[in-house]
This record gives structure tokens, sequence and C-alpha cells, in this order.
């Protein structure tokens, strides 16, 4: 049972309440007990989970009011950071996209133990999901999945105008920002905010907040694998 609240203190806009606690702490104990089983993730310790984890999962939040959005997770993986935003702002409604079908397995099992309301999982490659349900999120956001000029082409098309493209991404952000070129332009999407964390405990974060200020051109997202071989990644 973790006890070590006081992680969170700093952050204002994070309010812990009994049935977070216990939230929390279930996630915790299902994510462990099933990871042998689905490969969910190679920190399993309680403090690490917590602090790289859930706690990761959040940071973006000082910067975003988050009430009653709809909210796109790609590549969720086991839950992060969507789950963990639905435990902290209930009245979000979350769509978690995962390709990888025992990750949505225990997604679904896990949504089901927390007894959370509005989260759908959806078991589809993102780019596919993206140009058939284009601009019906507030929010797309990932956390550290693929390359920067990768993930905004990926997701691109399902952010509504005005809606904000959230990466969570660690030390090298910096460098994919340079390799973009001018692609988020193409794509009408614009860097408005950077969030830079070096002293959080558990490494440098550095979150990207970019948001779509017209239409995306059709033309994107393209196959996969062209989106891949165009890369600066590569």
């Amino acid at each position: 049972m973790f006890n070590n609240w006081k992680i969170f203190d700093e952050y204002k806009n994070l309010k812990l309440t009994d049935v977070i606690k216990t939230q929390l702490n279930q996630y915790y104990d299902f994510l462990v007990s099933e990871n042998e089983k689905y490969n969910l993730t190679r920190i399993t310790s309680e403090n690490e989970v917590f602090e790289k984890h859930f706690l990761d999962s959040l940071l973006f939040t000082q910067e975003i009011n988050l009430e009653n959005q709809t909210i796109a997770d790609i590549g969720t993986g086991p839950g992060f950071p969507g789950v963990v935003l639905k435990i902290f702002f209930p009245n979000l409604k979350i769509t978690l996209i995962e390709s990888n079908n025992k990750k949505v397995l225990f997604l679904k099992q896990l949504i089901n133990l927390l007894n959370l309301k509005d989260i759908d999982v959806v078991d589809q490659r993102a780019e596919v999901f993206s140009i058939e349900h284009q601009e019906e999120f507030d929010l797309v956001i990932s956390r550290a999945v693929a390359y920067l000029d990768i993930i905004l082409e990926i997701g691109v098309q399902m952010l509504k105008i005005d809606g904000y493209f959230v990466l969570l991404k660690g030390p090298k952000a910096e460098e994919e920002i340079k390799n973009m070129g001018n692609k988020d332009q193409k794509m009408k999407l614009e860097l408005v905010q950077k969030q830079v964390l070096v002293d959080v405990g558990f490494g440098s974060r550095t979150n990207l907040f970019y948001q779509k200020k017209a239409k995306t051109p059709k033309e994107y997202p393209r196959k996969y694998a062209q989106i891949k071989k165009d890369s600066k990644q590569n």
C-alpha cells in the first residue's frame, strides 16, 4: 500500500482524495500482477511506478485546464497517461488508442476494476482512427510513443481546430523540434508552449503543446510506412 503521497504535494492542481488514493493503489497492484502476462512495463517497484508513471502522466496538467474535454491518448500502453488522467479528472471523456491486443485486454479489465466511466479503449492503429474521427477531440495526448514528426502526423486529423496536441517528451525534445523543419506548419500546427522540468526526481522532462490553427490538409496522415520512411528519426 503506497503511502508516500507527498510527491504530489507541490502540484497544487492535483487534489488527492481517498477515492483517488484507493484507485491508484488498485491500479498499481493490478499492473504488477498482470505485468508478466501482458509485458506492460519494465518498472515495477511501487515508488517508481507512482513517480515515473503516475506522477509523470500528470505533470503537464499544471499548464492546461482540464475540465469536461474529450481526450484521445495515442499509444496508451497500460494507461499512461489516459487512465491516470481519468482518475484525477473524472469529468474528462477519454479514448485510449492502443493497437497491442494484450494491452487492450489489460486496459478493459483495469477500467472495469476501477469502475471508471466515459473512458473507451480502441484497438486500432492511430493513423487509421485519426482519419475516421476527424476533428472530434479537444486534446490529443501521447507519452513517449514515437518521434515527434511521426506522432504529430499520426494524430493531427482527430484534433479539433483550436485544440491542443500534447506530447510528453524526454531530454531529446529540442532535437526532435529542430528536426521537424516546417512540417508542423504544413499540418496547421503551432508550438505554443514548452514545459521544461529539469529536476523532477526522475530525470528531465519536456512537455510540448501544439495548437491546431486551421483544418489539416487531407494528405495527412499518410500511410505509416511512408511517415516512418520520411521521419528525421531515421
